[in-house]
């Protein structure tokens, strides 16, 4: 049996600490203690059961890797929040991966941070994650970067997500095309 953090467990259910220590207590939630001032675990099982995503069977080793601290896989796991619509729990998994460089998560939370997603727009601190993206070699965000450095195009927030969207979609069809022929 696999156990995560408590913490995790709080970001899949969209439920407090103080809550899934009460279902501890009350034997609906199963969980391990390693000692005192040891990090208790709760059973993966029971936290994919409380969980507000729709996760596959599959997705519990992904759970598991991003409890563990593995920066592919807090990345995925946040890009499963965003595409959930669960914004505001995406942004400490993109942090945690964008913490260790992972460039995919410094893209998206840049994203974040320029769309307001889970966060308050904040057009100067996302680009400088893509552009930190675009530093880690992150194709998509150079083109991004190029794009919000210049000085014609639009301010306004939804245009320049719009902008953005394309770019991304330009890249990933270029590719597609590529691997076509």
């Amino acid at each position: 049996m696999h156990y995560i953090s408590l913490n995790t467990a709080a970001s899949l259910s969209g439920l407090s600490k103080r809550t899934l220590w009460r279902r501890v207590a009350d034997g609906m939630l199963r969980a391990l203690s390693a000692g005192a001032g040891e990090r208790t675990g709760v059973a993966l099982d029971d936290a994919i059961a409380l969980s507000r995503l729709r996760l596959s069977p599959d997705d519990g080793e992904l759970v598991v890797a991003a409890d563990a601290g593995d920066p592919d896989a807090q990345c995925d796991l946040a890009l499963m929040f965003l595409a959930q619509d669960y914004a505001e729990s995406a942004l400490p998994w993109l942090e945690a991966a964008a913490g260790q460089y992972h460039a995919e998560a410094m893209h998206w939370l840049g994203r974040c941070y320029i769309s307001g997603k889970g966060v308050p727009a904040d057009e100067k601190t996302g680009a400088d994650w893509i552009s930190k993206a675009a530093s880690r070699g992150h194709s998509t965000a150079s083109l991004m970067v190029r794009y919000l450095e210049s000085s014609d195009r639009p301010r306004e927030p939804a245009a320049v997500e719009a902008a953005l969207d394309a770019i991304e979609r330009k890249v990933v069809l270029s590719v597609l095309d590529e691997t076509a022929h």
